[in-house]
């Protein structure tokens, strides 16, 4: 008796082969985001609809299969944002990893430049999870970024010092930004606007936010809703490069012997 592998052609495995790559490429660009949550419930959706089907629930098919069609449209326009996103990345030209190296290297010099003066600053780095909402809340830029012009929208009494920069890439797409705070379960009640926000963005996103301290010139990294230990400028760079390129999902670890958050030292209201 054939196989029935013996039926394959080499068009057929090129088939499966492509769609394979489809649906993994369709995965990593959900995963870690919080449209994969909407994915699992869009199949969980499907497999009751089928399941009514092949035992002949007429009514319930019906129902489900009118639900589907509305809802597919209303997930449209529901999360335009992230599909605009996706389609962004999936045309975004590889290989800009050298750019992208010299913007962090920026990015860290900027900050610990401001830290130094005691000046506060926020700052996301967009990884897979869209920014654009939040990008929306403050001013649409278009600039590479660099290590002057980082200073100058942090600068006391600038216009846009209250709020966060996002970046993306080598580039800053918007300044003077509303973070969402961190949810008020009382882990970071003792830090300020500036601390929460980061770790309140950290907490709905994928991004890595940093922060730098204008009441004690410290420099943090906020991920998964955690906020990190003080770094020095090494340690920043470090960490940076990390965790935009290898994109782990875990927080910074807090160094040995370094106290818990609840047990920081008070930290004043910080503007956002």
């Amino acid at each position: 008796m054939p196989s029935p592998l013996g039926s394959l052609s080499a068009r057929d495995v090129l088939d499966i082969g492509l769609v394979t790559f489809l649906v993994y490429q369709a995965y990593m660009l959900v995963v870690g985001t919080r449209a994969v949550n909407v994915v699992r419930g869009i199949l969980v959706f499907a497999g009751v609809w089928v399941a009514a089907q092949l035992l002949g629930l007429t009514t319930l098919s019906y129902l489900l299969g009118r639900a589907g069609t509305v809802g597919l449209f209303a997930l449209i326009v529901l999360f335009q944002p992230e599909l605009r996103g996706a389609l962004e990345r999936v045309g975004r030209p590889r290989g800009r990893e050298a750019s992208g190296g010299a913007a962090l290297q920026d990015l860290a010099r900027a900050l610990e430049r401001l830290a130094e003066r005691k000046t506060g600053a926020l700052i996301a780095i967009e990884r897979r999870t869209p920014l654009g909402e939040y990008a929306d809340t403050g001013v649409r830029l278009d600039a590479v970024v660099s290590v002057p012009f980082l200073e100058a929208l942090f600068a006391r009494n600038a216009p846009l010092h209250d709020g966060g920069v996002i970046v993306q890439g080598p580039r800053v797409v918007a300044a003077g930004c509303l973070f969402p705070l961190q949810a008020g379960d009382g882990t970071y009640r003792r830090y300020g606007t500036r601390h929460r926000a980061a770790i309140g963005l950290s907490e709905l996103t994928d991004a890595v936010v940093l922060i730098a301290s204008e009441e004690r010139g410290s420099m943090r990294i906020a991920l998964g809703g955690r906020l990190g230990p003080d770094l020095n400028g090494t340690e920043l760079r470090e960490q940076l490069r990390t965790l935009v390129y290898d994109q782990p999902d875990s927080p910074p670890a807090r160094r040995k012997g370094e106290a818990p958050p609840d047990s920081d030292e008070v930290l004043p209201p910080e503007r956002a």
